[in-house]
């Protein structure tokens, strides 16, 4: 789909595809955390904790094959409403079939699983290796010892070499002199392309068509709605009543789940909204908000004047230093009020109340406007 000038509208730009990519990692500390949080107030789940990023990725991995199937993309790219196609040797593009579709499940949730457990050997190997040095034990010279070994010197520049790569197709996606923004997508030969309105229309006349066919199905697989009957149908038709329940049990499990992942979509906006409503929560800010005293504290007790300071007039609206009706009038923090000029003087010359000699600075010198 072209627009003004020849640009392909279907193109996603860089933010868009930078973002699904990210969207998933994302997710990944807060899982973490919640299972953290589950261990300490629940030790004996302390090893699903241990076991974090295998739950993380075998979610990652059942949730992507479902939007794969049912969008044509990644629970990401469906996210930020991008989808992926094949680039068939002649240039053009199709829908993905199904070995196209795992094999973007496995790049977009295993090679991820695989870079972190990776990422964590090498972390383990160094470290062993530097405990031994600093232990003073000697390499026994065996073949396990040289590949920890092997690996911790190679795994720094694979790591280097990899991400190079996919840095140096971003930076090629950006100038627009590839299709693919990622070297696993050019590998498959697959293209994130942004859905249309017409991809829209064909998903949602999809959803109905499905939904009828599994209204008939229902219809014709159930004789009554009688428990009974259902087991004497499935005794006629050669399976024994448990298998049928066990089939029926999976298709509503399967019903349940499929659901659950179609909605995932909304359970990341409540959790985006829930983390951002908790952030403002308990921020320092409304913290002090929420400590606020509902009734006024009372005043602080009034400062005395010092024998050696100035005498008050017996006018309340005369200034204590010229004498004079108050002028512009600014108040001090020890309580009382003098013309601006008067005790702006005053505190460059003698840094002090005149009244009560009490230390002031200019930063507490406050106007006052007397009607």
């Amino acid at each position: 789909m072209m627009g003004y000038g020849g640009a392909d509208m279907s193109r996603p730009s860089f933010f868009e595809v930078a973002a699904a990519d990210r969207l998933t990692q994302g997710l990944r500390p807060a899982l973490q955390h919640i299972l953290s949080t589950m261990a300490n107030q629940f030790p004996q789940l302390s090893f699903v904790a241990q076991r974090g990023d295998e739950l993380f990725y075998t979610m990652c991995f059942l949730l992507d094959r479902r939007y794969f199937k049912t969008h044509g993309a990644s629970f990401a790219e469906n996210f930020y409403c991008l989808k992926r196609v094949k680039i068939l040797p002649d240039g053009t593009e199709t829908s993905l079939g199904a070995r196209d579709q795992l094999l973007a499940v496995l790049c977009v949730a295993g090679v991820p699983y695989l870079r972190t457990r990776l990422e964590a050997y090498y972390l383990e190997m160094r470290q062993d290796l530097r405990d031994m040095q600093a232990l003073g034990v000697s390499d026994d010279g065996s073949l396990i010892s040289l590949f920890k070994r092997g690996y911790v010197a190679v795994y720094p520049y694979m790591a280097f070499a990899y991400e190079g790569l996919e840095y140096l197709h971003a930076v090629r996606y950006v100038m627009g002199a590839t299709l693919h923004f990622s070297p696993l997508t050019h590998l498959i030969n697959q293209r994130v392309v942004r859905v249309t309105m017409k991809d829209i229309i064909q998903k949602r006349l999809e959803e109905k068509k499905r939904a009828q066919s599994a209204l008939m199905v229902a219809d014709q697989a159930m004789p009554s709605s009688s428990m009974e009957s259902a087991w004497e149908a499935g005794s006629r038709n050669g399976t024994s009543r448990w298998v049928w329940i066990f089939k029926r049990l999976v298709a509503i499990i399967s019903r349940i789940g499929g659901l659950v992942a179609d909605n995932a979509k909304w359970a990341v906006y409540i959790g985006v909204f829930l983390i951002r409503f908790l952030q403002w929560w308990y921020s320092p800010e409304n913290e002090q908000r929420r400590s606020r005293p509902t009734a006024a504290p009372p005043p602080p007790p009034r400062a005395l004047p010092h024998p050696k300071g100035l005498k008050l007039p017996s006018d309340a609206m005369k200034c204590p230093l010229c004498l004079r009706t108050r002028v512009n009038a600014a108040l001090l923090p020890s309580g009382f009020v003098f013309c601006y000029a008067c005790i702006f003087n005053h505190l460059k010359d003698h840094g002090t109340c005149p009244v009560t000699l009490r230390p002031c600075r200019m930063e507490d010198l406050r106007k006052i406007y007397e009607s």
